[in-house]
């Protein structure tokens, strides 16, 4: 992989992700770029899966993933972006020339599980506290197993269901 060309963003050189991509397409031509956004109510988890050659199953991949709410302007474009951008950093395709620092990771874990915090507490119905639980990666459900569960007992005994 050759340098990519960068724009500066706050003093720093920045490898925008449409040029990552295309730089990634380019060095893998049977490269594939699948995405899978989640939506609960007003918040999206985003997947997005990079493979550099799919028809070789020893072939590099990745998976990044990016969560935020869909109450901003172009926010379900911006969500899937940032997850192609993670896994594209995963991939070696950086944007700065390192991966997510260990701050700006705890800072998306926090964010994260305000999100899930939020999504439980307004979940109406057991199907949309499901479809929650669904949307977790393993850690979070682990983390969240309880806060699921007083949930789901509060809406069966809403409900009258046991």
């Amino acid at each position: 992989m050759s340098k990519l060309a960068t724009v500066s963003l706050q003093g720093k050189a920045y490898a925008l992700v449409p040029t990552r991509l295309k730089a990634f397409r380019e060095d893998n031509p049977r490269a594939s770029v699948d995405t899978e956004p989640t939506i609960t109510g007003e918040q999206i988890l985003f997947k997005a899966k990079l493979i550099s050659d799919k028809a070789d199953p020893n072939s590099a991949e990745a998976t990044g993933h990016s969560y935020g709410s869909l109450g901003q302007p172009k926010a379900f474009e911006k969500l899937e972006t940032i997850a192609v951008g993670r896994a594209l950093a995963l991939l070696g395709y950086l944007n700065s020339g390192e991966v997510a620092t260990t701050e700006e990771m705890s800072e998306f874990n926090e964010y994260k599980a305000e999100g899930f915090k939020l999504a439980i507490s307004n979940a109406k119905t057991v199907k949309e506290l499901m479809e929650v639980f669904n949307g977790m990666d393993a850690l979070s459900k682990q983390e969240f197993t309880p806060l699921l569960s007083e949930k789901k007992k509060e809406l069966n005994d809403a409900d009258g269901t046991a």
